[in-house]
């Protein structure tokens, strides 16, 4: 069993809407195949979280697929753009244990491989 974590930063604009789209589909092989997979949302893919959770996006029907696994978004990223009040009303776990952002470095104490789109 692998122990992975995905971290999305890119946003659902150009070639970030074709990252995130594959980010969503590696995360449901990941769990399909009993892999030990947490989701992480941070910088500008606190954005494409937003958008994925609005029923009837381009990508909802693939996000729910990946949701299973999501830890979290940062915090301070989404205060920044502008789409905290969004996540909290979904209530997506926000994550702030370093400084106010999410911290990588837990990931990697927990034995994760990081792999970022």
């Amino acid at each position: 069993m692998n122990r992975i974590a995905v971290v999305i930063y890119s946003k659902l604009e150009g070639a970030g809407k074709s990252a995130v789209y594959r980010a969503m589909m590696f995360v449901d092989e990941l769990r399909r195949g009993g892999d030990d997979v947490t989701l992480v949302f941070d910088g500008a893919g606190t954005t494409a979280l937003a958008e994925m959770l609005v029923p009837g996006s381009d990508l909802h029907h693939t996000w729910s697929k990946a949701a299973p696994a999501l830890r979290g978004a940062c915090r301070y990223c989404a205060k920044s753009y502008g789409v905290l009040d969004a996540l909290e009303a979904a209530q997506v776990p926000m994550l702030g244990d370093d400084r106010g952002h999410a911290s990588l470095r837990q990931l990697l104490l927990e034995g994760r491989q990081i792999i970022t789109f």
